[in-house]
């Protein structure tokens, strides 16, 4: 049964999540050191079996910092949770003195023994490229570095004169300060994340630097530019949100090979306990702790946009960084990533543009979303990996239909464009070509889960391969050359020197592989309510204009609009005879959120709430 958003109500779910953890803690803390952590601050943010607690902080201070990585010993990287148990007020003053001091000399080690790169020239020395890579990796160094000096500061033992790299930790603490707020007034104007909605554990640790700043900095202001990120975060992905799954629903995501669902979206028992769904799994992870040991909380108005079922039909437009170069632009190279020197730096070009947007179409019954790159310039491989882009539906959070490339985590093997009710995609000329290398891909392929999507299929002579689920009806086409189906599928595969992969059996759905890996695939989707019948939709898309001729589609859609694409990336995809910008007016544009590029303030509406303002600009 549906329960009303209220204050009690969130606080009811978060303590029933902790009390389910905490009977049945995933993974085991018991028989993995890292996670003990995560149990410690559990114990000690009920205020329960604080001697347990304290020992679990210990041995977690004083396990190895090292771990094996493709065959090499390097430093650990995930400690958070152990300094937000000292910075956290409610923690804090039920730590042991052993405890305490354990934390502060593992603080002290983070900054000299193990600092993963980071430096007071990090911050010092910062160029734009630094300001444009908030991946889940960069923000956690940031994160454990800037703590750390937090936790130094504060120790008695320590304190603010003490000294690393022979500067006093105050003028480290300041200058790391100075960096942490710049950031919140550049980058909320390129987008939200590097890890391109990440349904899991990439997106779930950038967010959680977000909500450590919020929680954790001693500067107000720190704490406030945090807040109003985490606004806009979730600001955008209430408007992509489904409350019968409670899923991000939309496939335009990279980095994430795990294309069929089975895997959640990472916030799903958060936004249970935000009351943005009722679908109660009772068994979230011990790395949901932080979240839920965290004061912040979506606004109002921003848990009502993820709760309205009725939203309609509207595009959800956003802007991305990661450009390296194109159309005469030299591919220069940094240490923007401060310990492995010599990447591509990225950049904007002289109007302040990157050239990279994302899509997603909304609909009640279905969603589709792409991202869209320009084939004559280059992108860092953070928003290039494994791009997925395609169709999900509030049927089932295992319904989907996805364009991807073969392989298991390939570099840049497609791009698309999407509109009203479609989407097209095709393969990327930048494509990584090859076997066996994980970044590499030798075709097209378009997933098509079990369940209704399978089930319901009906291959049409016109081309049309047509399906439905729910409310929702699918048509998919390949512009040339057709497809044959096939279960064979990829995985990565870790040996001791070196990470590889093989071939699997898919279990979950079949694949279309295209026979023409270049050519376009049109996705044209459908509202049971707008047709009198699936065969009516399917009549209806089987008389739209379908042209493919010298390496160009053209397709009118069900909505009327015109698509031109052009298969190798010749030139960008048109829209309606408009080139397709890549560099919309707006960071973020959808009904519901609203952000002009260039300026500090973006805004948040819904019907039946007073506009919400956020603002990145110094206060």
């Amino acid at each position: 049964m549906a329960v009303e958003p209220s204050e009690a109500s969130c606080a009811q779910r978060r303590d029933a999540a902790l009390a389910n953890i905490h009977k049945k803690p995933s993974p085991d803390p018991e028989k993995n050191v890292d996670f003990k952590q995560h149990m410690a601050l559990l114990l000690l943010f009920k205020n329960e079996k604080r001697d347990e607690a304290n020992r679990m902080v210990l041995e977690s201070c004083g396990g190895s910092r090292l771990t094996k990585y493709v065959g090499k010993l390097v430093p650990k990287n995930r400690c958070e949770t152990l300094l937000r148990i000292y910075l956290l007020e409610r923690t804090h003053k039920l730590l042991s003195k052993e405890a305490r001091e354990a934390i502060e000399d593992f603080a002290w080690e983070l900054l000299t023994k193990y600092p993963l790169g980071m430096s007071r020239d990090t911050v010092e020395k910062a160029e734009l490229a630094h300001f444009l890579l908030p991946n889940n990796g960069q923000t956690d160094k940031w994160r454990r570095y800037f703590l750390a000096l937090q936790i130094v500061r504060k120790a008695g033992r320590y304190g603010p004169t003490a000294k690393i790299e022979g500067d006093t930790i105050e003028n480290h603490y300041q200058a790391w300060n100075r960096f942490l707020i710049k950031f919140f007034h550049i980058f909320p104007n390129e987008g939200t994340d590097m890890d391109i909605a990440h349904p899991s554990s990439y997106g779930e640790c950038t967010v959680g630097v977000m909500y450590d700043l919020f929680d954790l900095a001693d500067d107000p202001e720190l704490r406030r530019l945090a807040g109003n990120f985490l606004a806009l975060f979730w600001a955008e992905v209430a408007a992509e949100f489904d409350p019968q799954t409670g899923e991000r629903l939309g496939m335009a995501t990279t980095r994430w090979a795990h294309y069929d669902g089975s895997r959640p979206f990472w916030a799903r028992p958060l936004l249970y306990v935000y009351q943005w769904h009722d679908n109660d799994d009772g068994s979230p992870s011990l790395g949901q702790v932080p979240f839920l040991a965290s004061s912040y909380q979506p606004p109002a108005i921003v848990t009502a946009i993820a709760r309205d079922r009725n939203r309609g039909c509207y595009l959800a437009s956003s802007r991305r960084p990661g450009m390296t170069g194109g159309d005469g632009i030299e591919v220069t190279k940094t240490n923007y990533r401060a310990d492995d020197g010599g990447q591509p730096r990225i950049m904007v070009d002289k109007n302040g543009d990157s050239h990279f947007r994302r899509d997603i179409y909304y609909t009640p019954d279905y969603a589709l979303g792409t991202l869209t790159t320009d084939p004559k310039r280059s992108y860092t491989t953070d928003v290039t990996l494994t791009p997925m882009m395609g169709a999900t539906f509030p049927s089932s959070r295992l319904d989907r239909i996805v364009v991807m490339g073969t392989g298991f985590y390939c570099s840049r093997p497609t791009s698309g464009i999407t509109g009203k009710a479609v989407s097209i995609i095709a393969r990327d000329p930048n494509a990584k070509v090859g076997h066996g290398n994980r970044f590499v891909s030798n075709g097209t392929r378009v997933f098509v889960s079990h369940g209704n999507l399978w089930k319901n299929r009906a291959e049409d002579n016109s081309g049309w391969f047509f399906t439905r689920t729910g409310d929702a009806y699918a048509a998919i086409r390949v512009a040339d050359g057709g497809f044959k189906v096939t279960d064979k599928s990829s995985t990565q595969v870790n040996l001791p020197n070196q990470i590889t992969t093989k071939e699997i059996v898919e279990k979950s759905g079949h694949f279309l592989e295209l026979n023409d890996l270049w050519a376009p695939v049109v996705i044209q989707m459908g509202r049971a309510s707008d047709y009198k019948s699936f065969a009516d939709f399917c009549a209806a898309v089987k008389g739209n204009r379908f042209e493919y001729q010298d390496g160009k589609l053209t397709y009118v859609s069900a909505a009327k609009d015109t698509y031109e694409v052009w298969a190798k990336g010749l030139q960008p995809p048109r829209i309606n005879g408009t080139e397709v910008n890549l560099n919309p007016a707006k960071t973020f544009e959808s009904p519901f959120l609203s952000m002009v590029h260039g300026s500090s303030q973006a805004l948040i509406r819904h019907p039946g709430y007073e506009d919400l303002a956020l603002d990145f600009k110094k206060e």
